[in-house]
């Protein structure tokens, strides 16, 4: 899956960047925004757009930059939006890509394509999350029990709990048996 992100309109989701700030902490944010995004999506950085709004930006700069495999773009000459819709319309597979945004208008572009929206909360909590546990192909879907041998070793190695005053009640303890 790729990402096109409405940078700002993350930024604010995330409680980064509250009101005006000067170019300074602009840059500031952008920076803790990348390197966020960076290490939610690792190894798949690079199928990463963020775009930001930048209509009153210095002239030096460049409309397209890498943040660490992250692909950057500045909406120099227009809105960070525009630049989004422009991106969704010449998508060549609309429906292998996410826009997280929570711009209703965005959203609208996306729908309209068949892309993926995510609003910018639910996007932080789904690649926050750590991916599921993949099984083996010749491996058990589930963890197997313990042998009678090794539960035996284990009864034997905490036996002395059995007699711990803190735990009378709470746990029933068998004393192990020789012959298993």
């Amino acid at each position: 899956m790729r990402y096109v992100i409405d940078g700002y309109n993350l930024l604010h989701a995330m409680g980064v960047l509250l009101g005006r700030a000067g170019p300074h902490r602009l840059e500031s944010a952008r920076l803790i925004l990348l390197d966020r995004v960076l290490a939610l999506h690792g190894d798949r950085a690079g199928d990463v757009t963020v775009v930001f709004d930048a209509a009153k930006a210095p002239a030096r700069v460049e409309a397209e930059q890498d943040h660490k495999g992250v692909r950057v773009l500045f909406a120099l000459r227009e809105e960070a939006d525009d630049v989004i819709e422009a991106l969704i319309r010449r998508d060549p597979a609309p429906r292998q890509l996410t826009i997280v945004s929570d711009d209703r208008r965005l959203k609208e572009a996306a729908r309209r394509r068949q892309c993926v929206s995510s609003g910018c909360l639910d996007y932080l909590e789904q690649v926050g999350r750590p991916p599921p546990p993949t099984r083996d192909a010749d491996g058990p879907a589930k963890p197997q029990r313990q042998s009678a041998e090794e539960m035996q070793l284990w009864m034997k190695e905490f036996a002395d709990l059995a007699d711990d005053p803190k735990l009378k009640g709470l746990v029933e303890f068998e004393a192990p048996s020789d012959e298993e």
